[in-house]
């Protein structure tokens, strides 16, 4: 979602991009169940935390060499996290066969 990770992409980048509509195509065969956000927070209490998800995100290769050192000066950080899972469905919803 567009809340993700929001304060550690505010420190590494000077501007945030606008979130991309999603283009989600249901595949053939298959129907899209509802979407659901699960949104939560994290502490991040160490040098080491910080710098292990900077590593796991693209932010990383994004991030201009002031906001890396930026990122790798903090001590702690408190994250939003924001993911929203699809699932799809084999066959029409709510058929199931036999």
């Amino acid at each position: 979602g567009p809340d993700h990770l929001r304060e550690l992409r505010e420190i590494i980048s000077p501007s945030l991009k606008p979130e991309r509509p999603a283009d989600l195509q249901t595949p053939a065969g298959f129907s899209r169940l509802p979407t659901e956000t699960l949104r939560f927070a994290i502490e991040l209490t160490s040098t080491d935390q910080i710098a292990d998800l900077l590593a796991m995100t693209p932010h990383l290769f994004r991030a201009s060499a002031e906001g890396r050192a930026q990122a790798a000066a903090l001590t702690a950080l408190s994250l939003s996290v924001e993911v929203r899972l699809t699932c799809f469905e084999r066959g029409e919803a709510g058929k199931h066969p036999g």
